[in-house]
């Protein structure tokens, strides 16, 4: 069910935002742009976030004190992450709205009502057993399909809070090693690529989505997305039609994306939600009309979504600490070089491998195009 239609938030209101991130960075350098005036919940100072918003409250997520303030501030409220605490946030919200609801939230937040939600409206994924103080049980690990991962129900990213179990034999030592309270373990299933899908969603019920991207991982952190993906019209289209159909199982208002597996035609498989803007959509800021980030302020306030047309092909190279400090003062000149290259840095301060701390825009005319210079981009990195 969409929220019933209600007056636009126009500019200049003001938006609050929880967390203050690189999202929340670029939303609010989106939100800036359109008018809107900004103010932050972000316990590290100074942030990403700090340079460009017009307030920062210094205070932990769950402070609820500083959460009435940041609502006692804000015509508006959303998030740049999932981890927020459900008490001091029902406690301080009152009758701002709070896009997406929180109730999204506290489903995508845990791995285990993640998969309870997929499961319970018939959306695909694949098979796992729920761990915790009495479970799995002993005949369930037994005709349970190894190998498979391990993975705690919450604070899990970029691959942390998992670990591959090989074998039955291993579970005893791989459950005491991730040291989590809750977990699922999920069969490891064979998969031909990894997928998304960036849905938009307002509180009309107007849905749009970004083209499929093709995503690549090294160390289980993204390293690379190409949109449009490439494949089939056909299989495109059933990837778009699975996330349509979960942000509107949601009720979901603001942006999700939607992260997927590929077994084959036609074979697709949920792995993740992210309920607000997603690395995997980074592209967008120089590859269609609309960015991720200013349809999520668009949600947000109630205005109408922007189009997602793609201005061509795109591609986006994420960069990490060590990056930075391979290609060191060169960077910013050698990407200018390239033509249709954009670098965007995140201004987070300490470079730290492994740490994202900014990512390059391609934009191409054709594929052909998009890979040479995606190429070219690599070799100032060094990543080939």
């Amino acid at each position: 069910m969409a929220e019933p239609p209600d007056r636009p938030l126009l500019p200049p209101a003001t938006i609050g935002i929880i967390g203050g991130g690189q999202l929340g960075r670029m939303s609010a350098l989106a939100a800036r742009a359109m008018g809107y005036r900004v103010v932050v919940l972000e316990p590290r100072e100074p942030c990403a976030c700090t340079g460009v918003v017009n307030e920062q409250i210094v205070a932990d997520y769950g402070d609820a004190a500083a959460l009435a303030r940041l609502f006692a501030r804000s015509d508006a409220v959303t998030f740049e992450f999932e981890n927020v605490p459900d008490a001091p946030l029902a406690e301080a919200r009152g009758s701002v709205p709070v896009r997406p609801d929180p109730s999204v939230l506290a489903i995508c937040r845990d791995r285990t009502r993640e998969r309870a939600f997929l499961a319970e409206h018939g959306f695909p994924h694949a098979p796992y057993l729920l761990c915790g103080e009495s479970a799995p049980l002993p005949g369930e690990l037994d005709s349970f399909r190894f190998p498979g991962f391990l993975k705690a129900a919450g604070g899990g990213y970029d691959g942390k809070g998992q670990v591959r179990v090989e074998r039955r034999e291993d579970w005893d030592a791989a459950w005491a090693g991730l040291g989590a309270p809750s977990a699922v373990l999920e069969e490891a299933i064979p998969f031909t690529g990894e997928y998304s899908v960036i849905v938009a969603r307002g509180a009309d019920g107007e849905t749009t989505t970004y083209p499929l991207c093709h995503n690549l991982h090294r160390d289980r952190i993204l390293e690379q997305t190409w949109c449009p993906a490439g494949l089939e019209v056909e299989e495109e289209a059933l990837a778009d039609a699975l996330a349509v159909a979960i942000a509107e199982k949601l009720g979901l208002v603001g942006v999700l994306a939607v992260e997927l597996f590929r077994r084959g035609p036609g074979d697709w498989l949920v792995n993740e939600l992210a309920p607000r803007p997603h690395n995997s959509g980074h592209f967008s800021l120089n590859g269609s009309d609309t960015s991720q980030f200013e349809n999520h302020v668009r949600t947000v306030c109630g205005l109408p979504l922007g189009s997602t047309h793609g201005l061509g092909p795109a591609a986006m190279q994420n960069l990490l600490g060590e990056d930075l400090t391979a290609a060191g003062e060169r960077l910013a000149p050698a990407v200018a070089a390239v033509p249709g290259a954009h670098l965007h840095l995140y201004d987070k301060g300490e470079a730290r491998p492994g740490r994202k701390m900014g990512h390059i825009n391609v934009l191409a005319e054709h594929d052909e195009e998009r890979r040479e210079r995606m190429a070219a981009v690599r070799r100032i990195l060094g990543r080939d």
